[in-house]
């Protein structure tokens, strides 16, 4: 499995951030197939947890 997380400068102080993964592999196949998906919210977490820190 690889991620890549770009993070891209925006007009008016704001940030993209885009996420790109492969989801090949074993253990990206298991995680794939539970219920409630861990890999979906897992990688949720990691921009509500920047947004979040950018908010204080």
């Amino acid at each position: 499995m690889l991620h890549v997380w770009p993070v891209e400068d925006l007009p008016g102080g704001r940030v993209r951030v885009l996420t790109q993964e492969t989801r090949l592999g074993q253990p990206a196949a298991a995680l794939a197939g539970k219920r409630p998906n861990p890999m979906f919210k897992g990688h949720q977490a990691w921009p509500d947890g920047l947004g979040g820190a950018a908010s204080k």
